[in-house]
């Protein structure tokens, strides 16, 4: 019977123990399960340094308070839950934004947060608590703080709320462990913060001497776990898997990771521990000692070691996050810019009254300059992270001196302050350097003397201050009559989000960077910039570059000139302007006409008259400035002529204010031959006369006229219609779509309209031989631009994709190429130019020159290397070509993995090999990468690889 007994006693226990250890059970519906089924695994963003909540340790894994509450549920609903690694907590919020993350698992509630995410029950609350020092007998609660300084970490919510006691003192610290350094080291009274938080920290770096005072806040702080918007079902699932969790489970977590009583001391203790500790070593003798002295060594290694790693990832993600911020807000800002000046225009084109469309040119001069702040805060970035790339192309200088003063005229002209330009007549035409980089210098430091300039003028002036064979060194001088500056103020001049002084800065606003900007790329082209400024009289400023001759464009230029001379051609310049009259007169004499002179409106009314009477020649070409006389240049010449002692009337040329629209179409209806914007252009200057004199103009010794061949002559043609042109647009926008279509069909061009990638790439095929050219937008939902662009290429490798895109930062272009996609236009476009820029790019075809990546092999400094051997230099190709075909796939892979040492090995051997056969490009940006996987150098490795593995792939399909 006894032995019946036990044999029950046992049954029973084990049964009881089964009971009681097995799993709870959670009861599910059939929704949640078949969403368990769908999703086994799910994606978890975490902040790797929210301790003690979670983290990353220094072995990678996740752990913390919340990664336990992690475990369990991963035990009770069976779903794998694994955190994505290697992010920050920006990086993982911005992925669970974008629904690539599934769930945030410890983070607050509030409103903005409440849009994007579900939200779990709380599952954990913590309360703030002030630390002290274990000497401080005075401080018991939040009452005693009053009148102290109390520190606390910047932003954070204990910041908000200490911020409802005024009566304390806030000390801000950016981290808390710097905070509870101060406090223990004395230099602050007390820290407030979190209690978990703060406890870990003390425990971590050995910070003994402080303790803890627990007080009643206004209420404690959960944690809840964040669902993506569009899975209720997993929300549910974790509530209830919460609910499994047992009181026991979640003390035992927290008993884990935090162990804290209010208010002790523990000076008595750990000093006992200490002399106890003392007393084991004397025990051990020296030899304990110096192993324990070496271990020291070692673990203050590695944690130098650690902090340097932990800054390291700091600097690097905070960078990642500025990048990041900087293609977000270009994006954000210029796709709604681009619709504003697109709108603007189409309704400056249409009939409406003159006073609408002065409100409309407010509207595009507004939009315009919110485009130039955005750029100098774009171009800043690129300079402080040391991409500002140099181009060096050919242009032509008057055409780029024309676009200068088209786009400051606007404002000087607002302003009513004068504008003079002159030219140095011996400055060449084409040179070679980055025309778009020469063309922002100048029009900021235009802008620049324009804002600080209230009456009198601005004087711009190009000199060849050097030349030695086709090395041109020029100075841009642009001199104002503002405001000026002392030389206190001009030594802060050009720091980036500086001006001059701060009351500046009230008065006349502005960002600050422009200069900065100027002077990083005056530099930039191995060029310098000086000031020369006076309080009250004006400034001065001084940029010299040096530039390369065209020669080749240069000698055409020059034959072209030439070819025309106008010696026979009697010149009359009335201009009330000393300075511009021989200015003007400059220009003539380069071109060699004979020119007579006057500022008087009688002294030139009397020269015509006299030049008609018998015996004398009369005057061919009478150029005046239409503010000399004193009722204006129309009403001038019309005196003139109804004279009747002028028998024969000069050929006029009149110069106009730039702004001034309505002046230009008033010339023909008062007999003016021809109207140039003021400051005058030299070329525009030669061109018009030309235009005049064409059958007066003599060509190899020949008159050209009616008879003669007039090849060279330039003359003004219609522009080519594009109505046998069909252009895909791609566009999700539709205020987009109704810009661009708008204004090609005004054009126009046909046009097709697609929502989205996978529609264009419908639309291609269905009309791919009536297509001439495709606008594609990068971003679009269903298929984005570049997944299209690559699979039209799958389909035509000749059509041209043009991409629309707002971004403009680093990496855009590269990755354009790769998807086949060579030219782009940055919103938000000119609309007076894009019609003009499509017909450019149509016909050309994706392989033509126009939209074909650059060649990148320099065919003629391979072959002086090779000693001028043609059919060598054939072979290596073919065995460079062989040797790196999987180069590309195997290099980016072992970056991608981290294998530096590998990466850093192929790219020795390949950069050698690159430069003998005359990729110059592709081998110095091997150069650059090889640097950077020397160093270790996250940040720009991360910026170079793509870019290299760009270029030696289109490098590999040239050959």
């Amino acid at each position: 019977m006894r032995k019946i007994f036990c044999i029950f006693v046992l049954v029973f226990i084990v049964a009881f123990s089964c009971t009681a250890a097995a799993a709870p059970v959670i009861t599910l519906t059939p929704e949640e399960k078949a969403f368990i089924k769908i999703h086994p695994e799910i994606r978890l963003g975490a902040d790797p340094k929210f301790v003690p909540f979670e983290f990353i340790d220094t072995d990678g894994e996740y752990k913390g308070i919340t990664a336990d509450y992690i475990d369990l549920l991963s035990r009770v609903t069976g779903i794998k839950m694994t955190v994505v690694k290697g992010l920050s907590w920006t990086e993982a919020y911005n992925k669970a934004l974008h629904r690539d993350i599934d769930v945030l698992p410890a983070i607050g509630k509030t409103p903005e947060r409440e849009v994007s995410f579900l939200f779990s029950e709380p599952y954990y609350h913590f309360k703030r608590v002030i630390v002290i020092r274990n000497s401080n007998t005075e401080i018991k609660g939040i009452e005693d703080l009053s009148g102290k300084t109390v520190a606390v970490q910047k932003f954070s919510s204990h910041h908000s709320y200490l911020q409802l006691y005024p009566n304390i003192n806030l000390s801000l610290y950016d981290s808390v462990e710097a905070a509870l350094t101060s406090v223990a080291n004395g230099t602050e009274t007390a820290f407030l913060g979190n209690l978990a938080t703060t406890h870990y920290l003390i425990n971590s770096t050995g910070l003994t001497n402080l303790k803890f005072i627990a007080f009643e806040s206004e209420k404690s702080q959960p944690l809840f776990m964040a669902v993506r918007k569009d899975w209720p079902e997993l929300v549910s699932i974790i509530n209830k898997g919460l609910e499994t969790i047992t009181q026991e489970q979640r003390i035992a977590i927290n008993d884990k990771w935090i162990s804290v009583e209010s208010g002790v001391d523990y000076g008595p203790i750990l000093r006992k521990l200490f002399w106890a500790s003392l007393f084991v070593i004397a025990i051990w003798a020296v030899s304990l000692y110096w192993i324990l002295r070496l271990k020291k060594e070692i673990e203050k290694r590695k944690k130098i070691q650690a902090d340097l790693e932990l800054a390291k990832q700091e600097a690097e993600s905070a960078n990642n996050v500025k990048s990041s911020f900087m293609a977000r807000m270009s994006h954000e800002i210029r796709t709604p810019l681009n619709a504003i000046t697109g709108i603007a225009y189409l309704m400056k084109k249409s009939e409406t009254s003159l006073t609408k469309k002065m409100y409309i040119e407010k509207i595009i001069q507004a939009s315009n300059n919110m485009l130039s702040i955005i750029n100098d805060i774009l171009d800043y970035s690129k300079i402080e992270a040391g991409k500002m790339e140099i181009e060096n192309i050919s242009f032509n200088m008057d055409d780029l001196l024309k676009s200068v003063v088209d786009i400051v005229s606007y404002k000087i002209d607002e302003r009513g302050i004068g504008f003079e330009l002159s030219k140095d007549p011996r400055i060449p035409t084409w040179f070679y350097g980055d025309p778009k980089r020469i063309e922002q210098i100048l029009i900021n430091l235009i802008n620049n003397a324009a804002k600080f300039t209230e009456e009198g003028k601005i004087s711009f002036e190009i000199k060849l201050t050097a030349r030695d064979k086709d090395d041109c060194h020029l100075m841009f001088s642009i001199t104002d009559t503002g405001i000026g500056m002392s030389e206190e103020q001009m030594s802060n001049l050009f720091t980036p989000f500086s001006q001059a002084d701060a009351t500046i800065n009230r008065r006349f606003g502005g960002t600050g960077l422009g200069l900065s900007i100027v002077k990083n790329l005056v530099e930039s082209m191995n060029g310098d910039i000086k000031i020369y400024s006076t309080e009250g009289v004006g400034s001065t400023f001084l940029a010299n570059i040096s530039l390369k001759v065209d020669r080749e464009k240069e000698e055409l230029h020059t034959r072209e000139m030439s070819a025309f001379y106008f010696r026979n051609i009697k010149t009359l310049v009335l201009e009330k302007t000393g300075s511009n009259m021989n200015i003007i007169d400059s220009y003539l004499r380069s071109l060699g006409m004979h020119c007579e002179l006057t500022t008087s409106e009688e002294s030139a009314g009397i020269m015509l008259e006299t030049a008609n009477k018998p015996y004398s020649s009369p005057f061919d070409l009478f150029i005046l400035d239409y503010d000399t006389p004193e009722k204006k240049g129309f009403s001038f010449v019309e005196t003139l002529r109804q004279g009747n002692r002028i028998t024969k009337m000069p050929r006029i040329i009149m110069l106009l204010p730039s702004m001034r629209e309505d002046l230009f179409d008033a010339l023909d209806a008062n007999g003016i031959d021809l109207g140039i914007g003021k400051p005058v252009i030299p070329s525009i200057l030669f061109n018009g006369i030309l235009d005049i004199f064409k059958e007066r103009a003599f060509v190899a010794n020949k008159v050209v006229g009616d008879d003669t061949d007039t090849e060279g002559v330039e003359e003004r043609s219609a522009p080519t219609e594009g109505n046998s042109h069909t252009v895909l647009l791609v566009e999700d926008n539709t205020t987009n779509q109704m810009i661009a279509r708008s204004l090609m069909e005004d054009a126009g061009f046909t046009v097709i309209i697609a929502e989205n990638g996978k529609e264009g790439v419908e639309s291609f095929k269905e009309n791919k031989d009536k297509i001439d050219l495709i606008l594609m937008d990068l971003h679009m939902p269903v298929m984005n631009g570049y997944e299209a662009a690559s699979a039209i290429r799958e389909i035509s490798k000749d059509i041209p994709i043009v991409a629309m895109t707002a971004d403009v930062v680093l990496g855009v272009k590269e990755e354009c190429m790769k998807h086949g996609i060579y030219q782009y236009i940055s919103k938000p476009f000119d609309p007076e130019k894009f019609s003009d820029t499509l017909k450019e790019m149509i016909g050309k075809g994706a392989a033509a020159e126009a939209v074909s990546p650059p060649a990148l092999l320099d065919r003629e400094k391979a072959l002086i290397l090779l000693g001028n051997n043609e059919e060598l230099y054939k072979a290596v190709l073919k065995e460079y070509l062989n040797e790196n075909l999987e180069t590309p796939e195997k290099l980016l892979r072992a970056i991608d993995e981290k294998r530096y040492e590998e990466a850093e090995e192929m790219l020795h051997k390949l950069k050698s090999s690159t430069g003998s056969i005359g990729a110059t490009e592709v081998y110095k940006r091997a150069v650059t990468l090889q640097k950077a996987l020397m160093d270790k150098n996250e940040a720009l490795i991360a910026a170079s690889k793509d870019e290299f593995v760009a270029m030696l792939s289109e490098l590999l399909k040239q050959l």
